[in-house]
């Protein structure tokens, strides 16, 4: 009897689920749009009208309709909405979105926010032109920059030109070079055109409070990718550097890091007003560089101050910065200074390795700096504190462990060993990287330097940086410098030195010829080894002997068979 009760019910409940859906799918827009013409031509998607008026089951319907309710089809978008201000604020939906024609009177923010002055915001107008409202008052999760440059029909920029070292990436240096070959080759008649796209998890969440500076200017911010598109004859695309575009900012913890925070400079000791920072705030504790520095070029009529050229927020210091971040610090004003030293043979290539105060500071120190790095297929990366850490913990102590006779001072052997073993425990290949660096800085960059065209002021044996030569070491804590025997250069393996060039080997002397012949047999091997790259030109001068010996006896031979 139960059992019969229950097929019953479960009839007549199918039954009525079928009624209603024949006659909800009975009524048709045609039947609405008869008494309501004003919506003639509604547009919801592809949503009927009873698709929203669920209640309506047959015409004509009750006069009282219930409210239909947006979550019933847009649950997920409801469940964003909740979590956002204008929720809060009771604004519904409506109140942005016209339901019956989505496409028409689209309200934006401006519609209700028409006077936000954003008074806090630095570069308002740069800003708000850039990006939109979400992008700060929103949840977003991704950032991309395409930069694309018009060239016309003409392709006066080629991916060799702008891509030096073929990376596959345009960094500071490099998109230097090309705003110049633009202004250069095109007199600035191109548009350059910067789009910031930004993805967000949806456009209905709405903070009350924009997000921080940091979340975009940081070393993890929100732009991670940029894209370079070059249109003229042939298009081509390159990555580009995105902090080209979007610069970091500093953070209280990271100033804690820097040389000014480690001695305990706050914030007040030099922004005390609103103002951009003066040099007689820096002049406070740098007097005697700036007794130096009043006297150049730069300081003449205040054509330059010294934020010009350093950030006092930087972690970094001077001494741990690579040549071409040095050279970027010029090129802020300088940005013409490939074309400027286009007599310099392989310009760029020295740009690379040497930093500006090389020779526009003769007064500076020079010295050659060494460092560690792990060399893959497509580029080099210096291995840091933490890989150091992971090998040999945190308390060794890496000086120490290089300078195994503890003499303070790096020899080729101990470096080789070293770099032997790193490899081992590494399973990579290590290699020793270096650069030429001023050691300590002369600030009157004043010098034109037009008479030290000649390459051996530099390529010379008595080259005033192999006085100061270095094996940088990262710390925890910034970096530590240890000596380098000047003689490390005399027998260079290529499997553990590269990019190194062999600035102070010149061909070789009459000396060192007259020594080899004079020495003891078994001090000949010794000082071939010494030769380094001068061997090249030993062997060659040995066989043009031999060849001009050769023709020589020759020539005698055959006046004596003659006779």
């Amino acid at each position: 009897m139960i059992y019969k009760r229950y097929i019953t019910v479960c009839l007549l409940f199918t039954a009525f689920i079928f009624y209603n859906l024949l006659s909800f799918a009975s009524i048709l827009n045609e039947d609405c749009l008869g008494c309501h013409e004003k919506f003639t031509g509604f547009n919801h998607g592809k949503a009927n009208c009873n698709e929203c008026h669920r209640d309506i089951t047959s015409i004509p319907h009750d006069e009282k309709l219930k409210k239909p309710l947006c979550n019933t089809c847009h649950r997920p978008t409801d469940e964003y909405y909740k979590k956002s201000i204008h929720s809060f604020k009771k604004i519904n939906c409506k109140d942005c979105h016209n339901t019956h024609f989505l496409n028409k009177d689209k309200k934006t923010c401006i519609h209700c926010h028409p006077n936000v002055t954003h008074k806090t915001l630095p570069a308002k107008e740069k800003h708000l032109n850039a990006v939109d409202c979400l992008a700060c008052h929103g949840k977003a999760k991704a950032g991309n920059i395409n930069i694309q440059i018009n060239t016309g029909k003409k392709d006066v920029i080629k991916l060799k030109d702008i891509d030096r070292d073929g990376n596959n990436l345009i960094d500071f240096i490099e998109w230097d070079i090309l705003l110049n070959t633009i202004n250069k080759e095109l007199k600035g008649k191109t548009e350059i055109i910067k789009n910031y796209d930004i993805k967000t998890d949806n456009p209905h969440i709405v903070n009350k409070k924009s997000v921080s500076c940091n979340f975009c200017h940081s070393e993890d911010g929100l732009f991670r990718y940029a894209r370079l598109i070059i249109k003229g004859k042939k298009t081509f695309e390159i990555n580009i550097d995105p902090k080209i575009f979007v610069h970091e900012l500093p953070s209280i913890e990271d100033y804690k890091k820097t040389i000014h925070g480690k001695k305990g400079i706050i914030c007040s000791d030099c922004h005390i007003s609103d103002k951009p920072v003066s040099d007689r705030i820096c002049l406070k504790c740098h007097e005697d560089i700036y007794d130096v520095y009043k006297k150049t070029a730069h300081a003449k009529d205040g054509a330059t101050k010294c934020t010009d050229c350093h950030n006092p927020h930087k972690i970094k210091t001077y001494k741990e910065l690579s040549a071409s971040e040095r050279v970027m610090v010029c090129a802020r004003c300088h940005k013409d200074y490939i074309d400027k030293h286009k007599w310099l043979p392989n310009t760029v290539l020295h740009f690379k390795y040497l930093e500006c105060s090389s020779c526009h500071s003769p007064e500076s120190k020079k010295g050659m700096l060494f460092s560690l790095a792990v060399k893959g297929e497509k580029d080099t990366k210096a291995l840091s504190y933490v890989d150091f850490e992971k090998i040999f913990g945190s308390k060794a102590d890496i000086g120490n462990i290089i300078d195994s006779n503890g003499d303070n001072t790096i020899s080729m052997d101990e470096l080789i060993f070293f770099v032997n073993s790193l490899r081992k425990k590494l399973n990579k290949d290590v290699v020793v990287t270096s650069s030429i660096a001023v050691t300590e800085v002369h600030h009157n960059y004043s010098e034109k330097n037009l008479k030290s065209k000649v390459c051996t002021e530099c390529h010379m044996t008595d080259a005033p940086f192999y006085n100061y030569m270095y094996l940088a070491l990262p710390q925890k804590d910034g970096m530590l410098f240890i000596p380098v025997k000047g003689t490390i250069l005399s027998a260079i393996p290529t499997s553990i030195f590269i990019d190194l060039c062999i600035i102070g080997e010149t061909k070789i002397k009459h000396d060192d010829i007259k020594a080899f012949f004079n020495a003891d047999f078994r001090e000949k091997p010794k000082i071939l080894k010494e030769l380094g790259f001068k061997l090249i030109d030993f062997m060659g001068i040995t066989i043009i002997f031999f060849i001009f010996a050769g023709i020589l006896v020759h020539i005698l031979l055959r006046i004596v068979v003659k006779k």
